[in-house]
């Protein structure tokens, strides 16, 4: 029994994408931060995108140094790219609070985002870089198992599963709200903006590509790591990851979301 983790090797395929991910993310940031740069939405998303570019560069540059697997391109740099990605989960949370208009939760948060900011990728880099992870089952030692269960596993639920679902109900909560003409959110005055295109452009890259990349993907690498199939899901995966900057830049520049004020409720209630 090995349990030391693996992971897919790279590919041509694998790097295009990500650098072409990266790309996209990295100018819809920037041009919408130059448009509105005191605007907390434009920034969030600037620094999700920068995250991201982080996290998906890093196995890029690896695949160009020779090293077809992440996990062999030394501690370092990968604690670096699962640290952004850990910030880039924060950031993707924060974006659902503030996206099209500030959500409750958030005007009643206090120091939990700040020190969320400022804790979790630290420990997420400090763990990749020192964690003596076992090579077989042998080697499993008592110290591994209580740092895997005091700070491994919680980082890993918080980030991989809390985050993100809370991020996907939030943005339901937000779509809820702009229809129907009942909504919290105040608008503009003049022509109205429409937020929900944006809201369900995210919804649907967050949820089907999120669901397709752990229930379909993930088993299929491992089943069936050269087949047909496995690129044809990758493709849609990669699409439907894309939908999420293409429709904040939708939001922006077609659907004027970024005249949508603050939410008038003062009621503040977990989201």
């Amino acid at each position: 029994m090995n349990p030391t983790p693996t992971m897919p090797e790279l590919t041509a395929f694998d790097v295009v994408t990500q650098l072409i991910a990266a790309a996209i993310y990295l100018a819809i940031g920037a041009a919408a931060l130059a448009q509105a740069p005191r605007d907390e939405r434009t920034r969030v998303f600037s620094g999700l995108g920068v995250m991201y570019a982080i996290g998906f560069c890093i196995p890029a540059l690896a695949f160009f140094l020779g090293v077809k697997d992440p996990l062999a391109f030394g501690r370092v740099p990968l604690g670096v790219m699962l640290a952004a990605l850990s910030l880039a989960a924060i950031l993707m949370f924060h974006f659902s609070q503030v996206f099209p208009a500030r959500r409750p939760w958030i005007r009643g948060a206090g120091v939990q985002l700040p020190v969320a900011y400022a804790v979790a990728p630290l420990a997420v880099f400090l763990l990749v870089r020192w964690w003596p992870w076992p090579q077989t089952a042998e080697h499993i030692t008592l110290k591994f198992n209580l740092v895997l269960v005091v700070f491994g596993f919680p980082l890993m639920v918080l980030l991989g599963l809390v985050l993100p679902v809370t991020s996907i109900v939030s943005f339901l909560r937000s779509l809820r709200e702009t229809q129907g003409g009942s909504t919290r959110i105040s608008m503009a005055a003049g022509p109205q903006p429409n937020p929900q295109p944006a809201i369900v452009g995210i919804l649907l890259s967050q949820i089907a590509g999120g669901g397709l990349s752990l229930l379909v993907l993930g088993p299929l690498h491992t089943l069936a790591p050269e087949s047909f199939t496995v690129t044809i899901v990758a493709v849609t995966v990669w699409l439907l990851g894309l939908l999420t900057p293409l429709a904040y830049a939708a939001g922006v520049w077609k659907y004027d979301v970024l005249s949508i004020g603050q939410p008038q409720s003062a009621e503040v209630e977990p989201d």
